[in-house]
């Protein structure tokens, strides 16, 4: 008899178990959605001070009361990626349809900037300064980029806790307090995080070094940028090039420019004597002209400082310590593309 009740007892175990799978009723040890939310929402969490500077451009910018919250937080969560990504928004802001359909004339589009980029009105000296640009053709958009490429604009992102993200490059010279990126341009960085020496379009250079497939027959590509007056060093191979180094240059001035076009590193002097100039660790990479040192005295004083200027008979002049880095590095029939 307990044999048989045991056995019923059984089956009817069985059959509720079966019910319970049938009808999707057994009980569930997973996570509840609520629970996953709230792990998202501890993951997701957005600064306070990225939501109020988000805000404030809706009324200063747009002339809005109020916004779509999503879109607002969107934008705020953005701001993790730091001044570049504020460089980002404020341009969503200022070149999207509503602001262009409030039809703004190019003094108030100034005040915008000012209000927005650097958090107090305009100064009459820098309004009419802007407002000239304007007039003479300079685009709204390199006005704008002026803006967000100061320091000043720094210093309110800083107040709002939007920080540097600073890029990182192989054996620094000169960038001892690491670099930045703003749009499409490259910055040194001074110990306060303000911003220091810029290299205009650097970014695009990045790109265009892999998406054209510029070749060399070596580890290493240059590219001088004669007009922004700076040098750019790539490691790696074809479709892979990374920047390594970048520095600040001159270049020539008016009625000796320096060439522009594709051409390879071929000897290198110590030094070499010119026009009553001594000039340091030279590498030559198309016939007269060279990579060398800014220019000495025949004594060893410096002769020449200057950086960053259109002043020499054609060659690119850099730092010392950078001439003898290309002098000692770089080798034969590497690529230097001058553009």
């Amino acid at each position: 008899m307990l044999k048989t009740r045991f056995i019923n007892l059984i089956c009817s175990l069985l059959i509720v178990a079966a019910v319970f799978c049938l009808f999707d009723l057994a009980p569930s040890f997973s996570v509840s959605a609520d629970t996953v939310d709230s792990v998202e929402a501890i993951e997701e969490e957005i600064d306070p001070m990225h939501l109020k500077f988000v805000g404030r451009l809706y009324s200063i910018v747009l002339r809005k009361d109020s916004c779509d919250p999503a879109e607002k937080e969107m934008y705020a969560r953005s701001l993790k990626g730091g001044i570049s990504s504020a460089y980002d928004v404020l341009y969503h802001f200022y070149f999207s349809k509503d602001y262009h359909d409030l039809h703004h004339s190019d003094e108030q589009f100034i005040e915008d900037l000012y209000t927005g980029c650097y958090g107090r009105y305009s100064d009459s000296k820098g309004k009419a300064s802007y407002l000239s640009k304007l007039e003479k053709g300079t685009s709204r958009y390199l006005v704008f980029r002026e803006f967000v490429s100061s320091n000043e604009f720094v210093k309110l992102c800083y107040s709002y806790n939007i920080r540097v993200k600073k890029i990182l490059l192989t054996n620094y010279i000169d960038h001892l307090n690491g670099m930045t990126c703003i749009g499409d341009d490259y910055y040194d960085l001074d110990k306060n995080g303000n911003l220091g020496w810029k290299y205009k379009n650097a970014a695009k250079h990045v790109r265009c070094i892999n998406e054209q497939l510029f070749r060399s027959k070596t580890g290493y590509y240059i590219i001088a940028d004669i007009d922004n007056c700076y040098i750019m060093i790539f490691k790696g191979s074809v479709g892979e090039w990374s920047l390594y180094k970048i520095y600040p240059m001159s270049c020539g001035k008016k009625g000796h420019s320096t060439p522009r076009g594709t051409y390879t590193v071929k000897k290198k002097l110590s030094y070499f004597y010119s026009h009553g100039s001594k000039c340091l660790y030279a590498t030559q990479w198309n016939g007269p002209y060279y990579f060398h040192s800014i220019t000495y005295n025949y004594n060893g004083t410096v002769q020449d400082g200057r950086l960053g200027q259109h002043v020499s008979a054609g060659c690119i002049r850099l730092n010392k310590d950078v001439a003898k880095w290309i002098y000692d590095n770089i080798p034969k029939g590497t690529t230097v593309k001058t553009v």
